[in-house]
């Protein structure tokens, strides 16, 4: 067999370039820093509605009550009322002749 003579490809005198491999994105968003601050920002701000709401609540179950004592006696007299009617007709009814 004879042999043939191949040409092997081989670089370029200098060698070849650099390769670029390394990743070149753009800094996008916040930081770690900014997103974690912002994120205690919104809670404590989130914390001091719920305190606020909290306290408007307790004030309006003050005055629920405070009404309700007020009208403890209107009441009363209301139920009074109704069981000396239901008295008034038992007796009423139990007076009476079966015939």
């Amino acid at each position: 067999m004879a042999a043939s003579k191949v040409k092997q490809d081989m670089p370029p005198p200098g060698g070849y370039g650099p390769v670029d491999y390394k990743r070149n994105l753009p800094r996008r968003g916040l930081s770690g820093y900014s997103m974690f601050a912002l994120g205690i920002g919104v809670m404590a701000f989130g914390y001091w509605k719920i305190f606020k709401w909290n306290r408007e609540r307790r004030r309006f179950q003050i005055e629920d009550f405070e009404t309700r004592v007020a009208l403890l006696p209107l009441f009363q007299a209301e139920s009074d009322r109704s069981i000396q009617l239901k008295n008034y007709r038992l007796k009423w009814l139990l007076g009476k002749s079966v015939f």
